[in-house]
């Protein structure tokens, strides 16, 4: 086993000068919207303030940890009846691989939407964004394990020299990211409990060209493609059901997500109250040729908490066993009085 964890760690070592174009991977994807699509910063009627962590491959000794922050504040145009104009928001990304924490990436970006109102209602939008941003990259040598550090007596010797001067071992460089969302909602106030919201965007990330670690140079342009979607539907006080999916397309792999969770009312709250019901969420989700995902949390109109579960079943199980990964989300609104429609995307 420990050979394998070498050999996976070298891979890695060698092939860093590609890892600038590769993103970390969340499963509750939805819960953080900003790293998902920044058009969904104009979708979002309350100030809000939400962060997912995700520990993977930890019980495989190839630990990645990853953090990420995300604030949303819409905007407004005043009136008799408030116009939602759109939202900007700010987001924080910190990632780690390896044992030793040998990868580090840390990032963080503006986001501005504008929102296209399709009808008067205000319950038909399109939204348009661009997010810009910087990225620091960081390898730390002194943490990792060289050939030449082995001795065929003694084994292991941090004293002897490893391989210094191949790659750089930090690079700072900026970001830019767009995308667009359509929503469109027949949730009306004060009507009937039964709804539809329906969603879809796309998303184009790392629009520029950054350094690489290879001998300072530009790295290839490595374009991240995200489409997105799906629909909650509210069949009645206590019942939501929300199927979803996500494609992802960069340097010739795909990733394709594709699941559904369903939300029950187990308190029902008065028509008046600034909490709104509390839920439990429970969701399966399927990873293509990687990873069932489980996650379940608890929300109501305020905050919202989920918790989910990968196992990899696949891309790594014949030579490594079976992978695991955690994450955890959180989130926390602040209500804002105004006559918008009721806008909403899944939470886990």
């Amino acid at each position: 086993m420990k050979v394998l964890i070498t050999i996976a760690t070298l891979i890695l070592i060698t092939s860093v000068k590609e890892g600038i174009a590769q993103n970390p991977v969340f499963s509750q994807y939805y819960s953080n919207g900003l790293y998902l699509n920044p058009a969904l910063a104009g979708l979002e009627k309350d100030t809000y303030f939400g962060m997912n962590y995700r520990s993977q491959w930890a019980n495989l000794s190839l630990p990645f940890s990853t953090f990420q922050f995300s604030f949303i504040q819409p905007i407004t145009k005043p009136g008799t009846r408030k116009k939602h104009w759109g939202g900007v928001g700010v987001s924080f990304l910190n990632d780690v691989a390896g044992a030793n924490k040998e990868f580090v990436t840390q990032g963080v970006s503006l986001s501005f939407a504008y929102d296209f109102h399709l009808n008067r209602y205000g319950n038909n939008i399109i939204a348009l964004a661009v997010q810009a941003g910087a990225n620091q990259q960081i390898i730390n040598y002194s943490s990792m394990r060289w050939s030449s550090q082995y001795s065929a007596f003694t084994g292991f010797d941090e004293s002897l020299p490893g391989e210094t001067g191949l790659v750089n071992d930090n690079i700072f460089h900026p970001t830019m990211s767009a995308g667009l969302m359509w929503y469109y909602t027949n949730k009306q106030r004060n009507l009937s409990n039964y709804s539809t919201s329906v969603y879809n965007g796309m998303a184009v990330y790392n629009l520029i060209r950054s350094n690489g670690f290879y001998l300072n140079k530009k790295a290839d342009a490595s374009l991240l493609y995200k489409i997105h979607g799906g629909f909650v539907s509210t069949w009645s006080r206590k019942v939501d059901v929300s199927p979803n999916y996500l494609i992802q397309y960069q340097e010739g792999s795909f990733q394709i997500n594709a699941g559904v969770y369903i939300g029950y009312s187990v308190i029902n709250a008065a028509p008046s109250s600034r909490t709104g019901n509390l839920k439990v969420l429970l969701g399966v989700w399927y990873r293509l040729q990687d990873a069932i995902i489980l996650s379940t949390g608890l929300s109501n109109a305020i905050w919202n908490v989920g918790v989910s579960y990968d196992s990899n079943v696949f891309s790594l199980s014949k030579a490594f066993g079976y992978g695991s990964a955690y994450e955890i989300s959180l989130g926390y609104k602040i209500s804002n009085k105004n006559g918008f429609k009721r806008f909403s995307s899944p939470l886990i």
